[in-house]
């Protein structure tokens, strides 16, 4: 086995505080009718439905937008864009809440928790998501630092946004402490810092809104205006950690985030990635395992864990997983092409081979390499 083949390859509402919202045509310069065409002949693409998504989003066709991102999110269970855009997709829709409100207290409940959660999974799933796409939806007019950093923040424009939060900042502490600050503020600074490359300032500020949120309910007193939980907080100074090379730290703050959260499998994940950085497949492995059983609906987690198997030279394991991960998400390529090459390394070419092609049908156009790749291999097979 050659061992190298492996490695080539909240709601809107609560987090903006009270600054009036004005509506924003999104600038999507390519007309619907193409999106639609590129995302029927491309329909394996989760891009694809997102960017359709975005498209119908800016024509108000709130609906279909809603389908699109959650087809996106179909196909790839680990698109945090979708599911931050998810979160926000009914936020100008006033038909939808209308007849929420008509169908009673419970129902518009049920909506904001599920809004909530699709915002929260959006940063578990990648602590740097891009939150521009809040900015395709809404805008806000810049009257004074706060307005003016979430302007800036949604328009990719971190630093100006990091000094514009600070200057908030200054002005809630008035020379107390950070209890002081409220803790939105001091989460868009934080995110404003991460993707500024001032990951002490995130991490400060992530820190204060762990002891804070811990404070607020130890004393009964529900952070409903907070956008995260404390383990959420938690966890994202964990990344900011790993992304600084503090591994050590990094892997005992994901351990607390698990034992406060066994639901938590994205901490797997990322120990996964941490321990695969440095070819220690054992514990890799091992966490694979764990965030599979921790989100066993998760298919991606499936084939994630096979792929794991294959670096560690286990191809009959490997296998095994990268089978049950095509079978829970036919419609996912990508399965399908590093079953391809488990069955191939293992010498079985008549499996490779139908396999691989299997791959060639399913994978959209965006995966030219890998469809070269996998002709490639084909060519050999023949």
């Amino acid at each position: 086995m050659n061992r190298s083949r492996w490695h080539v390859l909240v709601r809107l509402g609560a987090v903006l505080v009270a600054q009036p919202l004005v509506a924003q045509s999104l600038k999507v310069t390519v007309p619907v009718a193409e999106l639609e065409a590129r995302a029927q002949r491309d329909s394996n693409d989760a891009a694809a439905h997102y960017n359709l998504a975005m498209g119908y989003l800016s024509k108000e066709r709130f609906g279909s937008a809603e389908s699109s991102l959650r087809q996106a999110i179909a196909l790839d269970p680990q698109f945090a864009d979708a599911y931050l855009a998810l979160a926000v997709s009914r936020a100008k829709d006033g038909d939808f809440w209308r007849a929420k409100r008509k169908a009673g207290r419970d129902s518009i409940r049920a909506v904001l928790k599920e809004m909530r959660q699709q915002y929260t999974k959006a940063f578990l799933l990648d602590p740097l998501v891009d939150v521009r796409v809040l900015g395709s939806i809404v805008w806000l007019r810049p009257w004074g630092d706060a307005a003016s950093g979430l302007k800036d923040l949604f328009e990719g424009k971190y630093p100006s946004a990091y000094q514009h939060f600070s200057s908030e900042v200054r002005h809630q502490r008035k020379g107390g402490t950070l209890d002081d600050v409220s803790p939105v503020l001091l989460w868009f600074r934080s995110l404003a810092a991460a993707h500024s490359e001032l990951p002490d300032s995130a991490a400060a500020d992530l820190q204060a809104l762990v002891a804070l949120t811990e404070r607020q309910v130890a004393v009964d007193s529900a952070p409903d205006d907070a956008p995260l939980r404390a383990n959420e907080y938690r966890y994202l100074l964990a990344a900011i950690w790993q992304r600084q090379g503090r591994t050590a730290e990094a892997i005992e703050l994901y351990h607390q985030v698990i034992t406060a959260d066994i639901g938590n499998y994205m901490a797997h994940v990322q120990l996964a990635r941490m321990y695969e950085a440095t070819r220690d497949y054992p514990l890799a492995v091992q966490e694979r395992m764990s965030a599979l059983d921790a989100n066993p609906e998760d298919p991606s987690l499936l084939f994630d864990l096979g792929v794991t198997l294959g670096k560690a030279g286990m191809l009959p394991q490997a296998e095994s997983r990268l089978k049950l991960a095509c079978e829970g998400n036919p419609r996912d390529p990508r399965p399908y092409y590093w079953l391809g090459v488990a069955q191939m390394d293992q010498g079985k070419s008549a499996e490779a081979r139908a396999t691989l092609t299997r791959f060639l049908e399913l994978a959209p156009s965006r995966y030219d390499r890998q469809i070269t790749m996998a002709k490639d291999r084909l060519a050999k097979l023949q």
